[in-house]
């Protein structure tokens, strides 16, 4: 934690920072080790604080750090600048998560500091994954092989989409999924079983998210799985988000009930195709809209670019993501992001074919950045599994 915190003051003295306020719970635990409610107040000269607001004893069993105060108000903050000299300045806030009516307070409290959105520096930091990141994410994916097995042995026709999902998410709470996978975006969520869709559901695409998201069970949580019964010949997909003691892995495989039919077999084998291109060229150095002017290339040549990501209005333009302590990290695989891959970079890549009035395949791996390609984490093989 003390390289991180390092890492972060270093930052804020390069883009003219002098004192952070993180409160936003995977924020805090990256730089000291414990979500509990915490406030974390950096500044360039004074050691880190961290103000325990609840579960004090929590808190102190869990931090890296070693200056803790009790304090659950904005009042305990700034009489603790004040006590040592800190009334003025720039004031970093996680502005793309901290609600409104919060940050109001915060301006009030702080009315000598220009406050300014830090989240940037602290996401492009988080960008570079550390060796034990990059275990924790490995343990994640993991989970996969045990939500595979689950699905192997239960999926069958007369099932409903429900039931399926409830099968594999006992199998991943067993094998260590913490059980909701954390999103950055105020209005990102998933069901805890993550997307599990099937037949006529698999083109239809909410809103949430531009790819195969499932129904749901209804207009409340449009997304996910439903109360449709599976049937032979249907073509079924789970997409996992995984989260082991903070760290996401996200997986997607696609199945069919029986077995396949020749354009069931014939469109997978194009996606395949389109995946092995993206892989194959993941390397450090590559910019990221090369990577998806590749695949929409290959798409294309595959016959099948006016279905590659979606369909009509509702495509979108990305082939993946980053992921950590969040789902939805940086960078989005996409062609508006002027960024080239680096060594430890963690990526979910998920190309999918989404045809109305058919069906839909899809494909996920989470995988690290190398120097020379990429080390892929997903535990079973890319294939379109036929379950009898």
């Amino acid at each position: 934690m003390k390289k991180r915190i390092e890492g972060l003051k270093k930052r804020m003295e390069d883009n003219g920072f002098d004192l952070v306020l993180l409160m936003h719970p995977q924020d805090v635990y990256y730089y000291a080790g414990t979500s509990q409610p915490c406030n974390l107040l950096v500044s360039l000269k004074e050691e880190p604080v961290l103000f325990v607001r609840r579960a004090w004893d929590f808190a102190k069993q869990e931090t890296t750090l070693e200056n803790l105060k009790f304090g659950a108000s904005l009042g305990d903050l700034t009489k603790y600048l004040s006590s040592i000299g800190l009334n003025k300045g720039v004031l970093g806030l996680e502005e793309d998560v901290l609600p409104a009516r919060l940050h109001r307070r915060i301006k009030e409290y702080f009315s000598d500091f220009k406050c300014e959105n830090v989240s940037p520096l602290i996401m492009e930091q988080r960008l570079i994954k550390d060796e034990e990141e990059i275990d924790l994410v490995k343990k994640a994916s993991s989970i996969y092989s045990h939500i595979h097995e689950a699905v192997m042995n239960n999926l069958r026709p007369g099932i409903t989409e429900v039931e399926l999902a409830t099968k594999a998410w006992a199998a991943a709470r067993k094998a260590g999924h913490e059980g909701v996978s954390v999103h950055r975006r105020w209005d990102g969520f998933l069901p805890g079983e993550g997307v599990v869709t099937s037949g006529e559901n698999m083109w239809k695409i909410s809103g949430y998210a531009m790819t195969v998201t499932g129904v749901g069970k209804s207009k409340a949580i449009p997304c996910g799985a439903s109360d449709r019964v599976i049937q032979k010949g249907d073509l079924v997909l789970l997409d996992n988000g995984l989260n082991y003691q903070g760290y996401h892995g996200d997986i997607a495989r696609t199945y069919v009930v029986g077995k396949a039919d020749e354009r069931q077999k014939e469109v997978f084998s194009s996606l395949l195709l389109i995946m092995e291109e993206i892989l194959n060229h993941i390397r450090e150095g590559i910019a990221v809209k090369d990577l998806y002017e590749l695949a929409v290339n290959k798409a294309s040549e595959e016959g099948y670019q006016e279905y590659f990501q979606g369909y009509g209005s509702q495509k979108g333009e990305y082939i993946g993501h980053g992921l950590g302590l969040e789902v939805d990290e940086p960078p989005v695989v996409g062609p508006h992001t002027d960024l080239k891959l680096r060594e430890g970079m963690i990526l979910a890549i998920e190309p999918k074919i989404i045809i109305p009035d058919w069906g839909a395949v899809d494909l996920e791996d989470t995988l690290c950045v190398t120097k020379e390609g990429c080390e892929i984490f997903s535990p079973v093989r890319r294939k379109l599994y036929e379950v009898e």
